[in-house]
């Protein structure tokens, strides 16, 4: 349902228009909560809630409950309220770009030749990045080099058997 355009002017007049309890309920939608939890913290029921939210609605002459809400929010109604801020997106890393390897031109070390990232955090990858690809290649990988240690232990050990 939309109505006409929003009120325009004095703060007092919403004042005049409103109650204390739809002013409250406004404040609380202005803090982003749902009508459940503007129920619970005023003690009332929802149904409640949403009736104030909706003679608020037709007393502002807004056609949703946010715009009501800002209304009252941008004429100075609500002290000391800070609404959430807004969801934006943001790098994972928060810290200052790891600086690039400085080395010969044309070379790279091991890992980057292979495409593949270690498999535990460092300064430069504080984050888990893999793919498919690198999470299959670093399970073979391990056990390959855990074969090859058990069998130099085992050579050594039966080298030491034979000295005896």
């Amino acid at each position: 349902m939309y109505y006409s355009r929003p009120m325009q002017g004095d703060p007092d007049n919403y004042l005049s228009l409103l109650s204390a309890a739809q002013i409250e309920t406004l404040r609380h939608v202005f803090e982003h909560k749902n009508s459940k939890e503007i129920a619970r913290l005023m003690d009332v029921s929802p149904h409640t809630v949403d009736e104030r939210v909706r003679r608020s609605l037709k007393k502002l002459n807004v056609s949703n409950r946010v715009e009501a809400a800002t209304i009252l929010a941008r004429n100075g109604v609500f002290e000391d309220v800070t609404p959430y801020q807004p969801l934006t997106y943001q790098s994972v890393n928060l810290s200052d770009p790891a600086p690039a390897d400085e080395g010969e031109p044309g070379h790279g070390s091991f890992w980057q030749i292979f495409n593949i990232g270690l498999p535990f955090p460092t300064k430069s990858q504080p984050v888990n990045r893999h793919g498919l690809l690198e999470r299959i290649v670093w399970p073979i990988l391990i056990a390959f080099v855990t074969i090859l240690a058990f069998s130099a232990l085992y050579s050594i050990l039966v080298g030491l058997g034979r000295l005896t």
